[in-house]
């Protein structure tokens, strides 16, 4: 793995279930042309509490099954390898659940928050960020209501517009891409991400399982 520059991975995560399974969810800080600078814990504990926010508002449309435990900053480097010393944690003081009572839906259902830079194409012109524990309604045309997705979009600008010009946040929300082919240093990308885009077809996220055991019902035929 091959990074333009050293970038900062963001990861929050927590369980759903009551423990049964675990989700994780995140992005890079960084800038496009220079290493980043290592995340102060003030910081990442301003991300956490923007992330609690958005969490259990209501026109997040979290569930209330999913839970968020934590939030986590490593440093890495240009290799992509993580900078122990730089690693740091966050978690909420008090439990913070989803605030949606019902449409629980399967783990692996999720909605997509696309990430874009102003390149129309290419490295660093887009990404993806799963949103957990999606529990708005499916209409009869299979796609998720307007409206739902615009509360979504609005809450998660507020969320990314909060650490945006934070002094204790000292890097941009940016794409990083990894650079390819047999020299992949001077392919590898960094971009700033200018827009979100929440989309109205629920996804399906590949997930791991943690606990959840499956139980089977056979019968025997004839």
């Amino acid at each position: 793995m091959v990074y333009a520059h050293s970038v900062t991975r963001i990861t929050l995560s927590g369980t759903m279930f009551g423990g049964a399974e675990e989700w994780s969810t995140g992005f890079f800080l960084g800038q496009e042309g220079a290493d980043a600078t290592p995340m102060t814990q003030a910081g990442l504990d301003q991300i956490k509490d923007a992330w609690a926010t958005f969490f259990t508002a209501a026109f997040s449309y979290v569930s209330n099954q999913y839970q968020f435990i934590q939030a986590k900053s490593a440093l890495i480097d240009a290799t992509g390898h993580t900078v122990l010393d730089e690693v740091k944690y966050s978690y909420p003081t008090t439990n913070t659940y989803g605030a949606a009572t019902g449409n629980t839906h399967p783990p692996q259902c999720s909605l997509v928050v696309t990430l874009q830079s102003d390149r129309p194409r290419g490295k660093a012109s887009k990404g993806r960020m799963y949103l957990p524990g999606y529990s708005g309604s499916i209409g009869t045309n299979g796609k998720v209501d307007g409206a739902v997705a615009s509360g979504i979009a609005n809450n998660l600008k507020t969320f990314f517009d909060s650490f945006a010009s934070d002094a204790d946040v000292p890097d941009q929300l940016i794409l990083a891409a990894k650079g390819t082919g047999p020299v992949p240093a001077l392919t590898a990308q960094n971009d700033y991400v200018e827009t979100i885009k929440v989309g109205d077809v629920v996804d399906t996220q590949r997930r791991r399982r943690n606990g959840l055991v499956e139980s089977y019902q056979t019968r025997t035929l004839l």
